[in-house]
């Protein structure tokens, strides 16, 4: 009998989640995956919908294919897609969307297996007949769905509203992807961006040929920008063992000594004339096994003291874009500082800029009013934040951990809600691990009762 799965969310995460759930029916259990999510086409999450040409991955093509078991499922897409590339190209971000939304339809449904798009909004998920009993879907017409198990591939809320530039009025933006983004910065002549990471040289690069004339000013609390690729964004491969080094788990040194081995290894390729970058790129698949090994309270240390850092140098702009950025330095389109550089004592001058744009880092999953399933479950008890405070509390396999602390098995989380269980969450190698792991777990013989087709009522919701 096919187990029935609901995938709640069809950007990136969902739309790979469900390709991993049917190619491991294929070799195990027939299953039907129903997607749901508003949008007409699934895959193009907010990241992708963008059409500006200036607004490419940080990451290149032969590290972004939905499968770790097939590295070049991309590249080989880019050919019959007529995108130009090779293994070392920043895509357009536009055309992984394409390559997103083409996905699913490429894939082959196994006999016995079906999938699903249903278009509409889950607004409640009841899971109270427990661990052995279906999860019902409320929808945001009153349609039910139910299923065996559901997965929660949310994406990542707005950011927050940030009190200090509410006197702005309409001249704050406090969403850098805002739909009327452009007509709000129409005429704008000083533009602050508040935020120096990656979203902030998207706004900057998208503002700046619309707005010739204008000078943006960047700020943070550190005031840096990311770290850039080299010109060749492949350097040849390391070996660094950081979970070797660090020892055994829960001990005092671990945290230290994890730091201290990657800031050593790259002080020598520094000091060798070779790329440091390398080193990054061989301990960020080993972060998250590191991350488990981290006591509560080194957990809450990296967070508070040194996550930027690695932020900084493990989500790095293409070369392309350091050159560009550059230039608008040098040219004086572009200033970077702190917060405190341009903010007189502790009030702002809101007559120094015409517009002020939020570009800052990923607020809590559980910020209210941004997805009314979350806020639900979380009125409900049925969920409740991780310690750190950005993504759910998970069991160790991504189960919904309730206000009493118990996990529940047929709900489980993807992406940004598993920042405190892991590290490394959010960028497609993070996903399609994800979704390889959760696909063999829900369709192992082991989770118990299925659903009936009749109690699936696809009807007018399904697409």
């Amino acid at each position: 009998m096919p187990r029935t799965i609901a995938v709640v969310g069809g950007g990136a995460a969902g739309v790979i989640l469900a390709a991993h759930l049917l190619r491991a029916a294929a070799v195990s259990r027939p299953v039907r995956v129903l997607l749901v999510d508003p949008a007409e086409t699934p895959g193009r999450g907010l990241p992708y919908r963008t059409t500006d040409p200036r607004h490419t991955l940080n990451a290149v093509v032969a590290r972004l294919s939905a499968f770790d078991d097939d590295p070049g499922h991309l590249l080989r897409w880019c050919g019959p897609a007529r995108v130009p590339a090779g293994p070392g190209t920043f895509l357009q971000r536009a055309d992984f969307g394409r390559y997103l939304t083409e996905l699913l339809p490429s894939i082959d449904v196994p006999e016995g297996s079906a999938l699903r798009h249903v278009r509409g909004s889950v607004v409640d998920i009841d899971d109270r007949d427990g661990e052995h009993g279906p999860v019902a879907l409320t929808l945001a017409d009153g349609g039910i769905l139910r299923a065996d198990s559901a997965v929660l591939a949310l994406g990542t809320p707005p950011p927050v509203r940030l009190p200090e530039y509410e006197p702005w009025g309409d001249r704050y933006v406090a969403d850098a992807w805002s739909a009327d983004l452009d007509a709000r910065a129409a005429g704008a002549r000083r533009v602050l961006v508040v935020g120096t990471g990656l979203t902030t040289l998207d706004v900057v690069t998208h503002l700046h040929p619309l707005l010739p004339g204008a000078r943006f000013t960047a700020v943070s609390r550190g005031g840096t920008l990311p770290a850039a690729h080299a010109a060749d964004p492949l350097p040849p491969a390391i070996d660094v063992d950081l979970c070797g080094a660090v020892g055994a788990a829960g001990t005092p040194t671990v945290l230290d000594t994890a730091l201290d081995t990657v800031r050593q290894r790259v002080a020598a390729e520094r000091a060798a004339g070779r790329d440091w970058r390398a080193v990054i790129d061989a301990v960020r698949p080993q972060v998250n096994p590191a991350w488990a090994r981290l006591s509560p309270e080194d957990r809450v240390t990296f967070q508070r003291e040194h996550a930027r850092s690695w932020e900084n140098v493990r989500h790095r702009m293409s070369h392309a874009m350091r050159t560009h950025v550059d230039r608008l330095v040098a040219d004086g389109v572009l200033t970077v500082g702190t917060v405190a550089e341009v903010r007189g004592g502790d009030r702002w001058d809101t007559s120094a800029f015409d517009l002020v744009v939020g570009a800052t880092g990923l607020p809590p999953l559980t910020s209210p009013g941004w997805n009314p399933l979350v806020d639900a479950l979380l009125a409900r008890g049925a969920l409740r934040p991780h310690p750190l405070g950005t993504g759910l509390d998970l069991t160790p396999d991504a189960a919904l951990v309730d206000a009493a602390g118990t996990g529940h098995p047929r709900l489980r989380a993807m992406g940004l809600a598993r920042r405190g269980l892991e590290w490394e969450c959010t960028s497609v190698p993070d996903l399609r691990r994800q979704a390889a792991l959760l696909a063999e777990d829900l369709l192992a013989d082991d989770l118990l009762t299925n659903v009936q087709p009749a109690d699936v009522p696809l009807g007018a919701h399904s697409a």
